[in-house]
C-alpha cells in the first residue's frame, strides 16, 4: 500500500503582523523532522503543499533535513481556513466572547473553539465573509484525492492543522466537535501517518512528534 504524511507546518509567526510566516522554531522543527525521516530511510515520491507560505517553508526545511529535493506541487485543497476572518466575525457577533488581547493564545484558542463550532453549525452571520464549513470539507476531500492518486510509495504534504482535522474526519468519520478538538492540539511539524490502496485509507499515527522527543528537545514542542 502506499503511504501518506500529512505534516502539520512548523510554528508561525502568532501575534505578529504576518502570521504566514514561519519563526526560526518552526523552521528547526521541520529540519529535525527531515532529518528524523532520513535517519527512518523515508523516502517521498511526491511532496504536496498547500499555497501558504509556511507550507512550503515548511516543506523545504524538511527536504533539507532529508538532504533529497523534489519538485513541489501545489494543491489549495490543503489551505487552512482563514482563522483571521472567522475570529473576527465571530467576535463581533458575540462580543461577549471577542478577543480583548490577540498575543494571548489561551484567549485566542478559547474564542477559536467558540468560532469553529458555530461555523460548523451555519451560525455565522451571513456577512461574515468567509467559506462555508461543507466547502471547506469539500476541498480538503479534493485535496486528498489528489494527493491519493499516487498508487506506490510515499507522499508528504505540508499544510495545516484544521485541513489535517477536517482530511482525517472524511477518513475516520467523525464530526465537528472532534475535528475542533484535534485542530486545537494539533503539534507544528507533527506527523499524522496513513496507508491507502484504491479501495480504502487506514490511519496509523496522528499529531505524531518522534522527532521532537527528547529531553533537549521538548521545550520545542509548540502548537501555533
Amino acid at each position: 500500500m502506499a503511504a501518506l504524511y500529512l505534516i502539520r507546518h512548523g510554528q508561525a509567526s502568532f501575534g505578529s503582523t504576518n502570521y504566514d510566516q514561519l519563526s526560526d522554531l518552526g523552521t528547526q522543527q521541520c529540519l529535525w523532522l527531515g532529518e528524523y525521516l532520513k535517519e527512518r530511510s523515508v523516502r517521498f515520491e511526491r511532496i504536496i503543499c498547500g499555497d501558504m507560505a509556511r507550507h512550503r517553508q515548511s516543506a523545504e526545511a524538511i527536504c533539507q533535513g532529508l538532504e533529497r529535493r523534489l519538485e513541489f506541487e501545489c494543491h489549495s485543497g490543503f489551505n487552512e481556513f482563514d482563522f483571521m476572518t472567522l475570529l473576527k466575525g465571530f467576535g463581533e457577533a458575540n462580543p461577549q466572547h471577542a478577543i480583548k488581547d490577540w498575543r494571548n493564545p489561551r484567549e485566542v484558542y478559547s474564542c477559536l473553539r467558540l468560532a469553529m463550532l458555530a461555523w460548523s453549525e451555519n451560525a455565522l452571520p451571513a456577512e461574515v465573509p468567509l467559506e462555508s464549513w461543507q466547502a471547506f470539507q469539500q476541498r480538503v476531500a479534493d485535496g486528498l484525492d489528489f494527493a491519493r492518486r499516487q498508487p506506490k510509495g510515499n507522499t508528504l504534504v505540508a499544510t495545516s492543522g484544521g485541513a489535517i482535522s477536517i482530511a482525517l474526519s472524511q477518513i475516520m468519520g467523525f464530526g465537528a466537535q472532534t475535528v475542533v478538538n484535534l485542530n486545537l492540539q494539533s503539534k507544528n511539524s507533527g506527523i499524522t501517518h496513513c496507508y491507502f490502496s484504491d479501495s480504502a485509507t487506514y490511519v496509523t499515527g496522528i499529531n505524531a512528534t518522534p522527532h521532537l522527543d527528547r529531553p533537549d528537545r521538548w521545550d520545542s514542542v509548540s502548537y501555533s
